[in-house]
Order: C-alpha cells, then sequence, then structure tokens
C-alpha cells in the first residue's frame, strides 16, 4: 500500500484546526460581519507575513516567495472606515524548512477560500477596487497551490511532525485574531 500523501497527513492532523477557523471566519453575511472579518485578517497576516520575511529559506524552497497582503488589506480597512486591531504574536514556530512549510500549507490553502470568500465579499459591494483588493488578488492565481503542494511532496528529509505543528501553530495564530477581532466593535 503506497504512502499517504503529505497533504493528506497534514490535512487530517489539522483538520479540527481548520475547521474551528472555518467557524469563526463564517459567512460574513453583512458589512459588519466583514469588517470583524478584516480585522482579523489583518491581525493575523501581518503576524504571518513578519515570521515569514524574516525567515531564511532553504535550498529547496529559494525559488518560492510568499504573497503578501497585509498592504492590500490595510486599503481594504481604509477603505471601510475600519481600524486595524494590533497584530497577533507570530506563530511559535522555530526557523526550519518544516516550519516554513507549515505555515505556507494554511496560507496557500487559504487561497483555495479567497475565492468563496470574495464571491461573499462581492455581495455585499466590496470588490477589487474597493475593499476587497485582498481577496480579489489572492483568488486570482490557481497555480500558486499546486506549485506549493509540488514543494511540500518533494522536498528532501523533512519530518512531517514538524510541519503539520507549524501548521497547528499558524491556524492557532488565526484564532487568536479572529477571536480578538470578534470581540471588537465593527
Amino acid at each position: 500500500m503506497p504512502d499517504r500523501s503529505r497533504r493528506a497527513q497534514l490535512r487530517e492532523t489539522t483538520s479540527q484546526a481548520h475547521a474551528s477557523l472555518d467557524q469563526m471566519v463564517g459567512s460574513f453575511d453583512s458589512a459588519d460581519s466583514y469588517k470583524s472579518y478584516l480585522r482579523g485578517i489583518s491581525a493575523f497576516r501581518e503576524a504571518v507575513e513578519r515570521k515569514l520575511t524574516s525567515a531564511g529559506w532553504p535550498p529547496h524552497c529559494d525559488s518560492w516567495s510568499p504573497e503578501l497582503f497585509s498592504d492590500l488589506i490595510a486599503q481594504d480597512l481604509q477603505n471601510l472606515g475600519v481600524n486595524p486591531q494590533p497584530m497577533v504574536e507570530e506563530p511559535d514556530v522555530e526557523q526550519s524548512p518544516e516550519a516554513l512549510l507549515g505555515m505556507l500549507y494554511v496560507l496557500e490553502g487559504s487561497a483555495l477560500g479567497a475565492r468563496v470568500l470574495y464571491k461573499r465579499a462581492q455581495t455585499l459591494g466590496f470588490d477589487a477596487d474597493f475593499g476587497a483588493r485582498h481577496l480579489a488578488v489572492q483568488s486570482r492565481r490557481s497555480d500558486r497551490w499546486p506549485a506549493f503542494l509540488a514543494l511540500l511532496e518533494n522536498a528532501d528529509g523533512i519530518d512531517m511532525d514538524r510541519v503539520a505543528d507549524a501548521s497547528r501553530a499558524t491556524f492557532k495564530a488565526a484564532e487568536q485574531a479572529f477571536r480578538q477581532a470578534s470581540h471588537e466593535p465593527a
């Protein structure tokens, strides 16, 4: 019997964290719930992007560059007159190839969900020019997820338990940001 793919391993070991985060993001079916989403995603992305841009990239990842959305999210917040909340703590992960892959698993996977979220934002009147820039840009690229999965599957000598730990830490940082956002007025 062939071994499970690394993607399948991560999906299985992070499924509970992923489901919890999806529930926290919710459907944002009103302008107020969308503003809460923006505050949460801003606090999360700022922390994770800071961690990623300060990381030393291993040789097998040196052709990869993370997409950074914090500036676009800041513009979206400004469009809607929403003050950003403080950045959450960076995910508690070591500087290692496994940590990078674990964080990227969460971030690159979020682009798949961005397509659905962008459609929801559009029904509220937000689009690529006003209020939903980050979702518009994030949902345009369909080639990144398969490219990331190839990077994950082909990485030599990595400990998948450590990749999963980093993914869960990244989901935890996102949950913290959305929990914080849900307690602030819209």
